[in-house]
């Protein structure tokens, strides 16, 4: 081949790589990397197309291999250029659930822990408030607030000093079990928050109760 040819092949394929890899803003993008710029894509497309097209012609068919790299060059500088696909996002973790509560609010009911009109402890109630021992022996940090009911006989102000002493004889005994006793909160409603009806000896029996929940 002519060096006429050589330079033919190689200046038609930077030609027409540069065209493959045109914008219409020219400026250099610096988003991308220093090889994807349109002037490298093309330099490279011409170079690459220019060696097939030389290597396709002959003597005879100089035209045949410069047309040849062009067209080359022209796809090699294109896809030098082109963005690479965005990657795919992956999706959100799933979010973790709630942490199971650590104390479960406890009601005492007095037909186990208190006889009528008294704050003393039935030894009934040593069974379940062992458990609520052992719960805040083995979660040091909760603190909770024990509370006192009563149903509605008797008078107001009866009431609440009642309620009072039923709850500072749950927190008694849960320290007597190993529980710090500033870690209880001791407080005596009385009658001001039934959850039952008073007119019935059922429904009193209900509101005679004493809750521990944590704070």
């Amino acid at each position: 081949m002519k060096k006429s040819t050589t330079g033919l092949l190689l200046g038609s394929a930077l030609v027409v790589g540069l065209a493959g890899c045109a914008t219409p803003n020219t400026t250099p993008s610096s988003d991308k990397p220093w090889y994807q710029q349109p002037v490298t894509c093309g330099i490279a497309g011409a170079l690459i197309g220019g060696g097939i097209g030389y290597a396709t012609s002959g003597e005879s068919d100089e035209e045949t291999g410069a047309a040849v790299g062009a067209t080359s060059a022209a796809a090699i500088g294109a896809l030098l250029c082109a963005d690479s696909p965005e990657p795919v996002a992956e999706p959100a973790p799933m979010p973790e659930p709630e942490p199971e509560p650590v104390f479960v609010p406890v009601t005492l009911q007095s037909d186990v822990t208190f006889a009528f009109d008294s704050a003393e402890l039935r030894p009934g109630a040593a069974s379940e408030l062992n458990q609520v021992a052992s719960t805040l022996n083995d979660n040091p940090e909760v603190r909770v607030t024990i509370a006192g009911h009563t149903d509605a006989i008797g008078t107001n102000e009866y009431n609440l000093e009642l309620s009072k002493d039923r709850a500072d004889s749950v927190r008694d005994y849960l320290m007597s079990q190993g529980v710090a006793g500033d870690r209880m909160n001791t407080v005596g409603y009385g009658e001001e928050r039934p959850v039952a009806t008073n007119e019935t000896d059922a429904g009193r029996a209900m509101n005679r109760r004493v809750e521990i929940m944590s704070q």
